[in-house]
């Protein structure tokens, strides 16, 4: 196993706090008291069967325990808290062990996925009424900047974050993020852009601010920008509209990115816009999504190294639907079976269309997806928080998913998860 020596400094420095906290004065109470501490399993089996390559497929099996201490805060005017976090995962089998499979660390010297590897983090609170800066290790869900929770480990990040709601009906946020430790990896690394193949230009770091307004109970607007360094800037708007028509919510949600190029450019110009518009029914127990997306601009949209989603794309799915100048069309539909005297079981349905594909010598490049996701958690009894999950995912794409031909897969995860407060 590879523990890197910046998860050890989280790790030691976390705990040393933690110690130090609990047997200071009485001020420091609520720190202990309003704690939580949680253990996550995760046993996550995953194959991909490729239609028509070399390597038919790849995928893993592990298992992996994940443990959370979140602080309450102290009793004094400029509040503190710590939260720390491990993650650990074990490979159960060495089948297509041989291949990287974006999972489980892959060691290029010895062309094997590693056994097994292991997540450390640490981050400061510190809380002043409505507002809140937290350094060390971060877990954003921001339209410039995204965790990651479909594979195994979670992708984190490393920065510092500022938060306020002082103003009624706005939240404010600020920030700078230098370091993702993605989901294959048990290591800090300085951001970058995903490009696959290629030379890697590392960034300094990626700015941020956002504005998020309540209008009215029913109308939504939100800006945000980022600046990823010497690589790009990102430009986030969105306007959503929610009511009521008889026993149906109807959300009405449209989004707008546009990036371009920032500094050096170190990965050269940088030309995408993305327009999506989505209309969401939910009746009960059934819920039905139907939306459209058009992405301009000669380059593919820029996306964050180490595989981080941008799931405030409507179309963002396994293919990404992200390719220059592709227009995208989709449909989901999810049951719940609570009605049916099944609380915690769930289904969903979905497909994803994208045509006009550019590329230079390739004329209509087009791809499509179709997931098919089952859930069931436990609502009640011994064994509560018990989840299962089968997810079964088919794509196609004319010229490859990564514009390799014959790249047509299908896919299937098997997850099954624990979740256990104190």
């Amino acid at each position: 196993m590879k523990i890197l020596s910046n998860a050890k400094t989280f790790k030691y420095l976390s705990l040393s706090t933690l110690v130090g906290c609990c047997c200071m004065s009485s001020a420091y109470a609520d720190f202990v008291q309003d704690s939580q501490t949680s253990i996550n399993l995760r046993n996550f089996y995953m194959n991909r069967d490729f239609s028509d390559v070399p390597n038919k497929d790849i995928g893993s099996w592990s298992q992996a325990v994940s443990g959370r201490f979140e602080s309450g805060y102290t009793d004094t005017p400029l509040q503190v808290g710590l939260d720390v976090g491990l993650q650990y995962a074990l490979r159960l089998s060495d089948h297509n062990a041989e291949r990287p499979d974006t999972i489980l660390p892959y060691d290029t010297a010895q062309g094997k996925q590693e056994r097994d590897y292991l997540k450390a983090g640490a981050t400061l609170k510190l809380k002043y009424k409505e507002s809140e800066l937290k350094i060390g290790e971060l877990y954003p869900r921001m339209p410039v900047a995204y965790i990651d929770e479909s594979r195994q480990l979670v992708t984190t990040y490393a920065g510092a974050a500022f938060e306020t709601k002082a103003i009624k009906d706005l939240k404010l946020s600020a920030g700078r993020i230098t370091h993702i430790n993605s989901r294959e990896d048990d290591e800090f690394k300085k951001l970058s852009l995903f490009v696959g193949a290629g030379p890697r230009y590392e960034s300094d770091g990626l700015n941020f601010v956002g504005l998020d307004y309540n209008f009215t109970p029913k109308v939504f607007g939100a800006y945000w920008f980022g600046q990823l360094e010497d690589i790009y800037q990102q430009n986030y708007v969105n306007a959503a509209y929610s009511t009521k028509v008889g026993q149906s919510k109807i959300k009405v949600d449209a989004r707008y990115f546009h990036n371009k190029e920032d500094g050096d450019a170190l990965y050269g110009k940088i030309d995408s816009q993305s327009y999506g518009l989505q209309t969401a029914i939910q009746n009960g127990a059934h819920t039905l999504v139907a939306g459209i997306q058009q992405n301009k601009g000669e380059s593919i949209f820029p996306t964050l190294a180490g595989y981080a989603p941008q799931p405030f794309l409507q179309t963002w799915s396994t293919l990404g639907f992200i390719k220059p100048e592709e227009f995208t069309w989709h449909i989901l539909y999810s049951h719940d079976f609570k009605e049916h005297g099944v609380p915690g079981l769930k289904m969903t349905l979905r497909y994803l269309n994208g045509s006009n594909i550019y590329r230079a010598g390739l004329k209509d490049n087009e791809e499509s997806e179709a997931n098919f996701i089952l859930g069931y958690q436990v609502p009640e009894g011994r064994f509560k928080n018990l989840g299962f999950e089968w997810r079964h995912i088919r794509a196609e794409s004319k010229y490859g998913a990564g514009y390799t031909p014959g790249a047509d897969f299908v896919e299937n995860r098997l997850i099954t998860t624990y979740n256990y407060k104190f």
